[in-house]
């Protein structure tokens, strides 16, 4: 149902803001601006500017930029907002939304001072969408609240019953149901004062999702549901009319009257015909009647649905492709006339003087090449984004197709653990079931290469033992095929960082290829070694080789060789090559009859040397020096080892690399260095939401006010001038982690309090309530553990790991189990739902784990919890 009160806002924000033009064509509204001066000119360039908005947004700014500047000249304000207005919705249909929120304020701050409340409605309401889409409800519910007011202020109740219903669906996206409900009343009440009956359509509407979201035990939803299609039917509204239809088809679909939902959908459908529009709504009308017929059993319908879906997100971006080909042959053409009269005026002024005709002609040839060029550029460039969309619809599929297997194998784990069904049949499926998901995730990696989406992380550490760990995966098919699989490594191997999800795809798809495709009794040996700043990995069998003629072929996507009886996509080895090259690295296949060899090369990353970090002790915090002079950096290194591990550097550069990667909990720096000076390095520390949590400290023989000053505005946590006090230092140095680790006991207090669970898990740092959202958006997925979140924060495993203990005193793991478990805490504590369910919801595939983790974590069972004997 949430999807369907998104559907509902998305609604309700396209068919807002339109002031209502006449259906002029671009030519006669080009005549009209000619033959036009003052007031109606600028109106006309708007309307215009309108007129390309739907489809070609660049033809469109220009327009307003242009009105905008008539309105200036005619001190007509009036004109000058609705050019800031228009300007902020163009950004918004190019999802420029930064833009889009400042054009719109510029145009708040004219309505404000020329006291136009109309107008300032639709502004706020711009600004508001644009929080909405960029995920910042609260702000989005604030800007709602003032467009509805100004609106109800201005007697524009069109635009007021339109807003105050997407208010509303707003307070049903953060569950404030109640709240959604008091707003869609008080708007169904002033309406009906001002007898403004004719915009009560949508308002009704938006009331039957707020019961159906909030009371869905109770039958008001259908009943505003039923009375907005009476409103919409007798207005022609054929809009709100198809999602009242849809939301009634949903209603009957959540009561599991199957065929009364399908009779609403299929009217739904029909309704949306009448529209004569190809827009986003028919693939999504298509979408959910599908999944109806697939609950009812009706596979055939429900598959004729889903190709009648996918051909219209087909026609769709066939249609958007056009339409940006069109707008630049448009533009083409306008350039090309205006160069034309540019050209005829100067061979007038110049008495058709034949040198500058040539000059011209030059010129106007040149032009045109170029323009020919750019044509082709952009058509390609839109060829590219088509293909570009196609990527995205596949992923959404393959997204889509991972939670029917995530609820496929969780049962399975279930049922092993409680030894209630044929071990060995649950094994098969289990051991299937993995592979279908290995099988999406490689689907999902291939896509996130299409897009350059793919991320590399890096790991520090032996990669050699992470190969080992590689390999114990596969000791299963190695056994039950007779295989031996040796790995020689380099026992001399230094520490380093690689890319270690590289790696693992690297090693996997090898081993897995030679597994498969080779006989029983086939000996694997695979081999690692550091050169320089390159990893070596050979993995060699002893099978029967790949054919000369197929060599070339087993790196493209989707090839499948001679042996593809066995199984298999075609797309691991085309993988492995795009990975490593996207990792700088490189691959080659040697074959024969008498085996096959891949020899891989990746690049890896010299560590900060051990003998710049002192002996490990245990929780020692780690200090960071950045020190150039050597006598200095001993006699602090001396003062400071016994309470902190430190590592040295030299300039400010190596300073914030280290920093990056290592993340120190406090860094203690010197002001004059080479490269980068301490000030410099302090204002990227504090300006990167990476590294802006850590405290810095500097020191420096530069001892005047003016330069603690200096220091201390651009945000150093203490300022120690040189000479310094050993003892000063330290209690400078141990007072800044004391309140680090004060403010990591005062968040962990929150958590254990009696408030909500939003609450309760909130923190004061803007990058933990940023983690805190990526793990609820993902809560009930079992799959989403540290690596998807490091992913989402765009940060390898262990800066995530230190970030976090760094803020919250929990490690990444026990982050994202906290927040869990403490959603499981309300749930059971309200009672929605039985253990199993409320454990499902939390992202625990067993019950028996979920009760274990649940009475270690809040020191009483899952039933205790739910007042339950």
């Amino acid at each position: 149902m949430k999807n369907s009160v998104l559907y509902l806002f998305t609604i309700l924000i396209t068919c807002f803001g339109k002031p209502v033009y006449s259906q002029q064509t671009a030519d006669s509204l080009h005549h009209l601006i000619d033959v036009s001066q003052g007031k109606r000119k600028g109106e006309l360039i708007l309307e215009l500017a309108n007129h390309y908005l739907s489809g070609y947004p660049d033809s469109s700014m220009h327009y307003a930029l242009v009105a905008r500047k008539t309105g200036e000249q005619t001190k007509n304000h009036v004109l000058v907002i609705r050019s800031y207005s228009l300007a902020g919705e163009i950004y918004q249909k190019q999802n420029k939304l930064k833009e889009s929120v400042d054009s719109y304020l510029k145009g708040v701050e004219l309505a404000e001072k020329h006291e136009e409340q109309s107008l300032l409605g639709t502004l706020y309401n711009g600004i508001g969408t644009c929080y909405f889409y960029m995920n910042n409800v609260k702000k989005a519910e604030r800007y709602m609240e003032l467009a509805a007011q100004a609106k109800k202020e201005a007697n524009d109740y069109q635009y007021y019953a339109i807003i105050s219903a997407n208010l509303a669906s707003l307070q049903i996206l953060q569950a404030s149901y109640d709240q959604s409900i008091h707003t869609l009343l008080e708007a169904e009440k002033t309406l009906l004062e001002k007898q403004q009956l004719v915009y009560l359509s949508s308002v009704y509407n938006s009331l039957g999702a707020a019961y159906q979201m909030g009371k869905p035990e109770s039958d008001s939803s259908r009943f505003y549901y039923e009375k907005s299609l009476e409103f919409a039917l007798k207005n022609k509204d054929y809009l709100i009319m198809m999602n009242a239809y849809q939301n009634l088809g949903d209603y009957y679909f959540s009561k599991k009257e199957y065929s009364t939902a399908i009779d609403y959908m299929k009217k739904a459908i029909a309704t949306n015909e009448l529209r004569k529009i190809e827009d986003q709504y028919k693939p999504a009308l298509y979408g959910r009647i599908s999944t109806v017929y697939d609950s009812l059993g009706d596979y055939k319908n429900a598959y004729t649905y889903i190709k009648m879906q996918l051909e219209a997100n087909e026609r769709l971006l066939t249609a958007t492709q056009q339409k940006e080909i069109e707008e630049l042959e448009i533009r083409y053409q306008s350039e090309k006339k205006e160069k034309e009269i540019q050209l005829q005026k100067q061979e007038i002024e110049k008495g058709k003087n034949q040198r500058n005709t040539i000059i011209f002609t030059t010129i106007f040839l040149f032009l045109l090449i170029g323009f020919s060029v750019y044509f082709i550029f952009q058509r390609r460039k839109i060829m590219q984004r088509y293909e570009q969309e196609k990527l995205k619809l596949f992923e959404n599929l393959f997204h889509e197709i991972r939670t029917p297997l995530t609820l496929i194998n969780g049962p399975i784990q279930v049922m092993k653990q409680a030894g209630t069904a044929n071990q060995e049949q649950l094994h098969l499926m289990e051991k299937n079931a993995r592979k279908l998901i290995g099988l999406i995730n490689e689907l999902l990696d291939a896509s996130k290469l299409g897009k350059g989406n793919y991320q590399l992380h890096f790991n520090t550490g032996d990669p050699a033992d992470f190969i080992a760990t590689v390999i114990e995966r596969f000791s299963g098919e190695i056994t039950a095929k007779n295989m031996e699989v040796i790995f020689d490594k380099d026992d001399g191997s230094p520490i380093c960082s690689y890319p270690f999800n590289v790696l693992e795809k690297v090693i996997s798809n090898l081993l897995g290829n030679a597994i498969k495709y080779c006989p029983s009794g086939t000996t694997i040996r695979i081999t690692s070694a550091i050169t320089g700043t390159r990893l070596m990995i050979e993995v060699r069998d002893n099978g029967g080789g790949i054919p000369e003629k197929e060599q070339k072929k087993v790196f493209k996507r989707f090839y499948r060789g001679t042996n593809a009886a066995v199984g298999g996509t075609g797309i691991g080895l085309a993988l492995v090559k795009e990975l490593v090259e996207l990792a700088n690295g490189t691959i080659q296949l040697q074959s024969n009859p008498a085996g096959t060899t891949f020899i891989v090369t990746l690049p890896v990353r010299e560590t900060v040397r051990t003998t710049e970090i002192t002996a490990l002790k245990g929780d020692t915090p780690i200090l960071l020096l950045a020190e150039d002079d050597h006598d200095m950096a001993a006699f602090s290194t001396a003062v400071l080892k016994e309470d902190f591990q430190i590592i040295r550097v030299s300039n400010g550069q190596q300073a914030i690399e280290t920093i990056t990667s290592q993340l120190p909990d406090i860094v203690l720096s010197d002001v004059m260095m080479p490269q980068k000076d301490g000030i410099a390095l302090l204002q990227e520390i504090k300006s990167n939401e990476l590294t802006n949590h850590i405290p810095v400290v500097l020191f420096s023989a530069k001892a005047s006010l003016e330069s603690r000053l200096q220091g201390l505005t651009h945000g150093a946590d203490a300022y120690i001038p040189k000479p310094f006090s050993p003892e000063e230092l330290k209690l400078t140095l141990q007072n800044l982690l004391t309140t680090i680790q004060r403010n990591k006991q005062v968040y962990k207090d929150a958590i254990r309090s009696e408030t909500t669970f939003e609450e309760r898990i909130k923190s004061n740092n803007p990058y933990v309530n940023k983690a805190i959202e990526k793990v609820i958006r993902n809560i009930d997925n079992p799959d989403y553990s540290v690596n998807e979140l490091s992913d989402d924060m765009a940060v390898s495993r262990s800066q995530l790991h230190r970030k976090l203990v760094a803020l919250t005193g929990f490690s990444t793991t026990n982050f994202i189990r906290m927040i869990r478990l403490e959603k499981a805490k309300d749930l059971l504590a309200n009672n929605e739902g039985n253990i199993t369910e409320i454990a499902y919801k939390c992202g625990f595939n067993s019950q028996s784990y979920f009760t274990k983790s649940f009475t270690e974590y809040v020191g009483k069972s899952p039933s205790q919890m739910a007042g339950k004997p």
